[in-house]
């Protein structure tokens, strides 16, 4: 008999080129606005000088700032994304936790019912890999550049679903167990 297997992975995702403009976008926008709102304050201020609205409006144009700062730190914090793998006995859950806060389920399979599971520089079973076509692929791959990426390939809903992502050893090796035949592990 077997026993049950439970092994949890986080792999934080390396962040791209475009999610680096967006971060450097909303920090060059913050500045632009801020300065353009702080010029509105003074402008504000100077023509309602003398009048009770003169501190009101220069306390109004600092909270705008302060609302503007925070949702630059929200677009900013949600470009932190990092990829959960749960491995339970044969099944595999994947989730992509944005800012250590949201989470939102991706895919789960079980390894049982794939009909591949290899590493894309396996050259023995890479031809799989370039060479099948899939209706569906699911890219969670934490850093493409960091190696050891495998694909499972296996159907979902009447449809060919491809999975990248950056097991563990001793997950792609626990995942074996159940599928011998059809999960092929790269030895270094």
């Amino acid at each position: 008999m077997m026993e049950d297997i439970y092994l949890e992975y986080m792999i934080k995702k390396r962040k791209t080129g475009g999610q680096k403009a967006i971060i450097a976008t909303v920090i060059a926008a913050g500045i632009v606005l801020s300065g353009a709102m702080l010029l509105a304050i003074y402008a504000a201020a100077f023509v309602l000088a003398g009048t009770q609205y003169g501190s009101f409006a220069f306390s109004i144009g600092l909270v705008l700032i302060a609302l503007l700062w925070y949702g630059a730190y929200l677009i900013i914090s949600m470009q932190n994304v990092e990829y959960e793998y749960i491995l339970t006995n044969s099944e595999m859950d994947m989730d992509k936790i944005m800012s250590k806060k949201g989470r939102k389920h991706i895919v789960d399979f079980d390894f049982k019912e794939i009909t591949i599971c290899a590493s894309i520089d396996d050259n023995e079973h890479n031809h799989d890999y370039k060479n099948v076509t899939v209706d569906k692929t699911y890219d969670i791959v934490g850093d493409k550049n960091g190696g050891n990426i495998y694909f499972a390939d296996f159907t979902q809903d009447n449809q060919r679903v491809r999975v990248l992502f950056q097991p563990t050893y001793k997950m792609i090796s626990s995942a074996k167990k159940f599928n011998p035949r059809n999960i092929h592990i790269l030895e270094n």
